[in-house]
């Protein structure tokens, strides 16, 4: 069985890896583990998780490359195309374009060169445009976990202002963005408790549905295991 090993930012991709995508990859032969990214050690040794820079990232990609060198392990990221850190490389032909699909395969292929893992078992993944566009996608499902009347009136005017719109759609400004029209529509949303609680409950298919990127990559990680589903229980 292929060993996946998935580097994600925060706490709320984390738990929508544990209890959504592993289960999920793990009828197609894939045996997924997450792995939040370290930012910093404080003077007692614990580590603190989440965000951090590039270097972070970097650093943290390198050593479950060096650790975990035998064939039957792959290695992908749950990051957000929107704002990446600042030390992002930034290679000097990135497109002219506002395509984001475009630029977001771009800097995957930079992810990948800057590892430059000989055995190619890196799966770069940037979410367009952040993991917020699965909650998007989960709007029935994030209805349901909030109960507040100011609360449920801007998930109307949420629902309004999306339209049509393809989650991953929805543009990366700074005050459009999918995570800041969340927090300024539902007053009280977090991330943390109301996205991951609804991005759960849509599950893979409603999310892939909507998300056409998205399931692209899934695709790709259940390609892993091959064609035959393996029963967990067993």
């Amino acid at each position: 069985m292929i060993r996946l090993y998935i580097l994600v930012e925060g706490q709320t991709e984390e738990e929508f890896v544990k209890h959504t995508l592993q289960p999920h990859l793990l009828h197609h032969g894939v045996d997924a583990r997450v792995i939040v990214v370290a930012t910093r050690r404080d003077r007692a040794g614990r580590k603190h998780r989440g965000g951090g820079r590039w270097s972070h990232w970097k650093r943290d990609l390198e050593v479950i490359a060096r650790q975990q060198h035998a064939s039957d392990v792959r290695i992908t990221t749950l990051f957000d195309l929107y704002g990446l850190p600042k030390d992002f490389p930034q290679p000097t032909d990135l497109p002219r374009t506002t395509d984001t699909r475009v630029v977001a395969e771009c800097l995957e292929e930079v992810m990948a060169e800057a590892i430059g893992d000989s055995q190619d078992r890196l799966i770069p993944y940037l979410q367009r445009h952040e993991f917020e566009a699965l909650v998007l996608a989960a709007l029935d499902h994030l209805e349901a976990v909030i109960d507040r009347p100011d609360q449920l009136r801007g998930l109307a005017a949420l629902r309004r202002e999306i339209g049509d719109q393809s989650p991953e759609d929805i543009d990366d400004s700074p005050l459009t963005a999918p995570s800041k029209r969340l927090h300024r529509l539902v007053p009280g949303y977090q991330k943390t408790l109301h996205g991951t609680t609804a991005v759960n409950a849509a599950g893979i298919s409603r999310l892939r549905e909507a998300c056409p990127r998205f399931s692209q990559w899934v695709g790709r990680l259940e390609s892993l295991g091959g064609t035959l589903g393996v029963d967990p229980g067993r």
